[in-house]
Order: structure tokens, then C-alpha cells, then sequence
């Protein structure tokens, strides 16, 4: 049967396997052989660094065949492919972990992350680990969003022409975010799904840009062991899929004591919605280059889409005032402005404790990677990544643990309360707003759940954009049965990025 993994969702998969339609051992084929047409060859999407072997894969792929025929299937996952970000070791895959730095990429890892643990115990097949942009986007300036020393430059396979040569941190030809990899490798048909990290926008942002929908998990829901870090306190990890249904099963996955699928209601019934005011929800011009002609297009597309979800009988508040991202910061002890003064505090132990998962004994400590950055400048330090100076601060960081803690507990104190009493004053269940913003900033310092959905294409280069959603602690949930209801009335928002659906009449991107 023939299977467009442009359009294929996990539980498409899941239902031809299930009839018997199709096997394991032919979607591990069929992914790596679209990996092999457009990830260094063809669109030249740059999204994976390294992928398994095909013996190995398809070997995996005969055993959950073999299984799934014998004793029936494990559940939704079984047999799918997956791609994860290259900051999740998988020594027992036999796949390294370089987090995009030629520093780590040959190194050998000792144990496998829990999350691993988790997809393998799922029936997944990983079948290959994602480009990112460098340390999860925490090395340098002026580098690209989706660039490392490994992997290249990660392109968006929606984005005619390109990414452009004087493009913003998260321009609008940009993948966004330092899990773009993840994202555009399930745009571009390489997997039906994946698996990212965020510490502050790094997973919503490029699974926006890659017309997905995407969600991290709240704060501490998922194990974060073994997955390099930035700082434990805004880690964590989420998925991207071409479904709310596909999300709901990965996140069963990911937090095995839910039951997700059971919010995927399409109904309004027990949601209310908070919508923010999108024009001050934009992102700043130092960060996203300003376009009229854009910002009319996408704000007109955000406001036809609360219309039609109050006419289809949606319970709509708007607008509501979200505290906005610098507003959190008024008041913090000196010294605290941003989650960056979090991570550069936290980013030496916590990636020290890291290193030690590797058996390698020349590479213990950041130190060691500052060191090793500047003896290979020619691997390092290319145009495109022309210093290190996060790093170096990160090194350098001599914010005292008292100044760190007060900061910590007054900031998130502050959104969390903030948020809290918004909830409850308009009696609301989630907050949407436009993706480009600082919603997920907010939500990183309160440790919120935050989603996004698609909504549209760029007329002018034909970018993705979507919508972010917020809830509070451990209300996945609530996020999952707003996507089921955004699904069922925009049915045909997702679009598959025609770059590649109409590849043999397209241009090189």
C-alpha cells in the first residue's frame, strides 16, 4: 500500500498495522528512505545527524512485527518510527549523542535516557536523532536557529529560498528554536513523530514553524535523566505530531500515569478559553524581522479563527491579560531580568553531571568543552558560529546560590500567582495568543504545559505560523481537548509543505 509520509499520522500507521495492510520492517524502509531523499540530498532539509543502521532498524522492526503478530500490540506506539533530538543518549541503539558539538560526537555514552527507555518499552523504533541548534541554542551569539558543528544548518521545508543570509536569531525563514530538527524532520516525512526538549520556547517555537502541533509537558513531569540540560529548572520535554491524537498516545508515553486519549473530546463541554490580545503578543524586531504585510496576515487569521470557535459554540474570554514576560522580572532581587541569568547559573554543574555520562575522561567539565571549542576553532568556529561567549559566561557566572534562590522563588512565585488568579477570575482553562511571542517564556518561569497549533502559511515565503496555548500545572489535558476541538473545526490547517509535496516541480529550497 502506498503511504505518504508527508501525510501519515502515527494512528493512520497504527490502524494499517492493525489490519495487516502494511508491516513495521516497510515504514522503517519508508522513513529512512524519505530521510535519504531530503535530508542531505534532494530539499536538503539538514534535519538529522545520524540515523541506525538499517540492519539494525529493520531487525527491530522484524522482532515488533513478529510480536505484534504472536501477542497482539503493546498500544498506539507500537511499530511507529520516531526520531529524538541528538541531546537524548542512546548508547544501547548504538547511536552517539554530540548535542551538535564535534566535542561530544564521538563519544561513548554509558546509559540510556529514561525517556529512551520509555519509547523502546513503547514498541517505538528510533530510527535516527534529530539536528538542533547547538547545546540546545547555548553556545554562542549570532549563531542560526537550527544551526550546529555537526549537523549543519537546519532548513525549514516550508520556507521558499531558504534561510536568508542576514535572518534574525528566529527570522521568519528560519526552523526556530533549538529543537528544530525535531520539527522539521516530522514536517519533511521522516517520522511520523518526535521528541524535543525546551528550556524556554525551544520546542513550540520550531513545531510552529513546522505547521505541527507541539506541546511540552508540565515542569518535572517527564524524567530529564540522561537528555542534556541547561538548567533543571525550566528543563523539559515534549512531542510534535501531525495530530492531537498522535500527541495524546506520545504523551501516555511520556507520562505513564495519564490517560490522555480520553480529552479528545472535539466537545466544548467543561472549556473555557482565555484569548489574549495579539498585537501585544508580538515578538521584538531584534528578534523576528517586522513585516506588515505578515503581521496583517496573521493577525487577521488569529482573529477569523476565534470567530469561527465562538460560532461553533466555544466559551471565550477576550481578552484576557496574561502578565507579560519583563513584567515577571519587576521587583526580582538585582541580577535576575531573564530566564538566561537562570541558566547561567545552573548551566556548568548541571552539564558537568552530564559529561559524566560519557566514559570519556578528557571531556569531565565545561572546561573541557571551552577548551576543546577553542583548539578546533576550524570545527567550532565557522562564520556561522563565530564564538562561544554563552559558554564562557556560563563558566564565569558568579551569581551567589542566596541571589539565585530568591530569585527563583520570587519570579516564579510571581507567574504562577499571576497566572492562577487570572485563571480563576474569568473561571478560564487554557490562554491562547499568537506563536511568536513570549507565551512560552511565561510559561517556562511558571513551569507551565505549553502547546501550539497550526494556523497558516506566510504569503510572503511561505513560513508556518500557529497559535500558543497556556495552562496551568499538569493540565495537559485541557490543552489536548482544545487541540481535538481546533482540529475538528479547522480541518485542513496543516498542510503539508509543498516545497516537498510538489518536489519534482519545485525549486531547490
Amino acid at each position: 500500500m502506498k503511504i505518504d509520509p508527508l501525510v501519515a499520522t502515527a494512528s493512520d500507521l497504527q490502524g494499517l498495522l492493525g489490519d495487516n495492510r502494511t508491516t513495521s520492517v516497510e515504514l522503517v524502509e519508508l522513513y529512512l528512505d524519505q530521510i535519504e531523499k531530503h535530508n542531505q540530498n534532494g530539499a536538503k532539509i539538514g534535519a538529522i545527524i545520524s540515523t541506525l543502521a538499517k540492519e539494525e532498524a529493520l531487525k527491530i522492526a522484524h522482532q515488533l512485527d513478529d510480536e505484534r503478530a504472536e501477542k497482539g500490540s503493546r498500544g498506539p506506539m507500537h511499530g511507529i518510527p520516531v526520531i529524538v533530538k541528538d541531546v537524548f543518549l542512546t548508547p544501547s541503539l548504538g547511536l552517539k549523542t554530540s548535542c551538535g558539538s564535534y566535542a561530544l560526537k564521538d563519544l561513548q555514552a554509558t546509559k540510556d535516557a529514561r525517556v529512551i527507555d520509555a519509547l523502546v518499552a513503547a514498541g517505538m523504533i528510533v530510527i535516527g536523532k534529530a539536528n538542533l541548534s547547538e547545546l540546545g541554542n547555548y553556545k554562542g551569539y549570532k549563531i542560526p536557529a537550527g544551526w550546529s558543528a555537526v549537523g549543519g544548518q537546519v532548513q525549514s521545508p516550508y520556507v521558499r529560498g531558504g534561510i536568508l543570509p542576514d535572518a534574525l536569531p528566529l527570522g521568519h525563514s528560519t526552523p526556530a528554536g533549538s529543537s528544530s530538527g525535531s520539527a522539521a524532520g516530522v514536517a519533511s516525512g521522516f517520522s511520523p513523530i518526535s521528541i524535543g526538549t525546551e528550556t524556554d520556547g525551544s520546542l513550540v517555537q520550531p513545531a510552529t514553524r513546522a505547521a505541527l502541533y507541539g506541546m511540552k509537558g508540565t515542569l518535572g513531569s517527564v524524567d530529564t535523566f540522561g537528555v542534556q540540560p541547561i538548567s533543571p529548572v525550566l528543563d523539559c520535554i515534549g512531542g510534535m505530531a501531525k495530530s492531537p491524537k498522535d500527541l495524546a498516545s506520545l504523551f501516555n508515553v511520556l507520562q505513564p500515569t495519564r490517560n490522555y486519549e480520553k480529552f479528545l473530546t472535539g466537545s466544548w463541554e467543561n472549556l473555557k478559553i482565555g484569548v489574549v490580545d495579539p498585537l501585544q503578543w508580538q515578538p521584538a524586531d531584534f528578534i523576528v524581522e517586522p513585516r506588515e504585510d505578515f503581521l496583517n496576515q496573521s493577525l487577521t487569521a488569529f482573529h477569523n479563527a476565534i470567530s469561527e470557535l465562538t460560532s461553533s459554540g466555544g466559551h471565550i474570554v477576550e481578552p484576557v491579560s496574561l502578565i507579560q514576560f519583563p513584567e515577571i522580572f519587576e521587583g526580582a532581587p538585582d541580577g535576575i531580568t531573564d530566564t538566561s541569568d537562570f541558566m547561567a547559573h545552573d548551566f556548568r554543574e548541571a552539564f558537568g553531571a552530564f559529561l559524566k555520562l560519557y566514559n570519556s575522561p578528557s571531556m569531565q567539565t565545561l572546561q573541557d568543552l571551552v577548551r576543546y571549542n577553542e583548539q578546533h576553532p576550524d570545527l567550532e568556529f565557522p562564520p556561522e558560529s563565530p564564538g562561544q561567549e554563552v559558554l564562557l559566561n556560563a563558566l564565569d557566572n558568579a551569581m551567589s546560590d542566596e541571589t539565585y534562590s530568591s530569585g527563583l522563588k520570587y519570579v516564579r512565585q510571581k507567574a504562577v500567582d499571576s497566572i492562577s488568579q487570572l485563571f480563576e477570575e474569568h473561571s478560564i482553562d487554557i490562554v491562547i495568543g499568537p506563536s511568536d511571542g513570549r507565551m512560552a517564556s511565561v510559561a517556562a518561569v511558571a513551569g507551565f504545559p505549553v502547546a501550539t497549533v497550526p494556523l497558516g502559511l506566510a504569503d510572503f515565503n511561505g513560513r508556518a505560523f500557529g497559535a500558543n496555548i497556556i495552562s496551568t500545572a499538569n493540565n495537559e489535558g485541557k490543552i489536548l481537548q482544545f487541540m481535538s476541538i481546533w482540529e475538528k473545526t479547522f480541518p485542513n490547517v496543516r498542510i503539508p509543505p509543498p516545497l516537498l509535496s510538489n518536489w519534482n516541480n519545485a525549486s531547490h529550497i
